[in-house]
């Protein structure tokens, strides 16, 4: 019975441990260097296993970029900052201090991530389809960060058979820079979704109310449990995780000849930084262009806090203030007279334009000024008809918004409604208006969806209940719906 127990036993020490082979530590245990060399290689294995498992790859923070100063000269360097990235194998890629990186310091690559030298960099894959080479000076060229590996502290060992051999005492875990041509146009490409969700099937994916029997009704329509919304459908984000696969060639480090020794470094698993132009110096020497791109290429690794603060909306822009707050959904009536002197005097004569004094927005952040037009803001006064207790809706005619504010021409942070200035005397001013026959309801809508700000998103005009302002929701877009009643003209 032992002897079959232990020829098991020495059947499944055999085997291959995948999974994870660590040490086990007993009394008398003999350390060798591949006893350390597996407890090194299982805590290094893991780490980076749940580095790519659970965050993903991309810049952490750091890795600032700086164009050369123009009185550099030959040799124009960039100045690269300090920063963390992970790398598709998980592995941590840190540079300690900043400092200015040239040309002659980074590895060329062709758009196959083959090496190419330095001093040529005309060179191209032939089979780059859509790669403008008119001009070399015209040219992007992705700037990416690689895992290094540098050996340090050499020292001389001598064998039992007296044979000297030379090895080294540690491993300076480094980066390094690459260089590859890239069409400009993709340095800004959005990155695509890595979710993708087909329709899902099963028991867990169909309704079942036709199957319930009475008395299972009976419990559901007396105990109603909660139903949140479900992101992700009903199989969508199993499916998506049971079928990740996690980049497992990772072993590949490139040796490459530098003035102080050899490095190892992994050329296919680039974390890309920015994308950069080269130009040539009065002496025909190779150096980096002032145009520098550093965020549309850069893949980023978002913090549980940085999520959080995504989730509230904290990168968005809001509406700040509105000129009509004082009115907006209060129970009182607005006086007549305020809401004729709200919109303003006919500016200047006889322009048919009537600058409103209180129907302005404001924004939290700049916002395109090309986006801001009169159709994202509606204007509705409704009255009661004369028979059957129906409302009748008009729309007040906005023919202009004037826009001010803002960093430059380009952007602007207020917005003030011009309506045609006829319309405000035969509907306020005149005798015979509607106003005259009872109290008004004026909603207005601002439409979040039309207006994008100076990062390239619609404003999150979301109305938060009574609240004028800020307004938001924590997404994108939506509509800010205001409303107030005017009571009976005097007249």
């Amino acid at each position: 019975m032992h002897r079959q127990a232990d020829s098991q036993r020495e059947c499944c020490s055999d085997e291959a441990c995948y999974s994870g082979l660590r040490n086990r530590y007993f009394e008398g245990k003999r350390l060798t260097a591949d006893a350390f060399r597996v407890e090194q290689d299982y805590l290094i294995d893991r780490r980076r296993l749940l580095n790519r498992a659970i965050h993903g790859w991309g810049v952490v923070y750091g890795f600032a970029i700086k164009a050369p100063r123009a009185e550099q000269g030959e040799g124009r360097a960039l100045g690269i900052g300090s920063g963390l990235a992970l790398d598709a194998c998980g592995r941590e890629l840190v540079r300690v201090r900043a400092g200015a990186v040239g040309l002659d310091a980074v590895v060329v690559l062709d758009a196959k991530g083959r090496r190419v030298s330095p001093d040529d960099p005309d060179r191209r894959d032939e089979k780059e389809p859509s790669h403008d080479r008119a001009e070399c000076d015209d040219d992007c060229w992705l700037l990416s960060v690689h895992y290094a590996e540098q050996p340090m502290d050499p020292v001389d060992l001598h064998d039992p058979c007296s044979c000297e051999r030379k090895e080294w005492d540690h491993v300076c875990e480094t980066v390094r820079f690459s260089l590859r041509p890239i069409r400009c146009d993709a340095c800004c490409a959005t990155e695509e979704c890595g979710l993708a969700c087909e329709c899902g099937t099963g028991p867990c994916c169909d309704e079942h109310a036709n199957d319930k029997t009475a008395r299972e009704a009976e419990r559901s329509a007396t105990h109603k449990p909660r139903q949140p919304v479900q992101r992700g459908g009903c199989r969508c984000l199993c499916d998506h995780l049971t079928g990740l696969q996690l980049d497992e060639d990772c072993g590949c480090l490139t040796e490459i000849d530098e003035r102080c020794g050899r490095v190892r470094v992994d050329l296919h698993h680039g974390v890309p930084l920015a994308c950069v132009k080269l130009q040539r110096d009065d002496c025909g020497n190779w150096g980096f262009g002032d145009d520098v791109e550093a965020c549309g290429p850069r893949r980023l690794v978002k913090r549980n806090d940085l999520l959080f603060d995504l989730i509230r909306g904290c990168d968005l822009t809001r509406i700040s203030a509105i000129g009509w707050a004082p009115w907006h959904r209060r129970d009182a009536l607005v006086d007549y007279g305020d809401f004729q002197a709200s919109f303003g005097q006919e500016n200047p004569v006889k322009s048919g334009r009537n600058v409103t004094r209180d129907y302005w927005v404001e924004f939290s952040r700049p916002v395109r000024v090309d986006t801001v037009k009169p159709d994202c803001f509606s204007m509705t006064v409704t009255i009661a008809e004369d028979e059957a207790g129906w409302g009748e809706s008009r729309r007040v005619p906005i023919i202009d918004v004037i826009t001010s504010g803002g960093p430059d021409p380009q952007h602007i942070t207020r917005a003030v409604l011009v309506v045609e200035a006829g319309w405000a005397e035969d509907a306020t001013v005149k005798r015979h208006k509607i106003f005259n026959k009872d109290e008004a309801l004026v909603e207005i809508a601002v439409f979040g969806d039309f207006i994008i700000d100076c990062n390239g998103q619609a404003v999150d005009a979301n109305a938060v209940g009574l609240l004028p302002a800020p307004t938001g929701n924590g997404t994108p877009g939506g509509t800010f719906h205001s409303n107030f009643r005017v009571a009976q003209s005097d007249a």
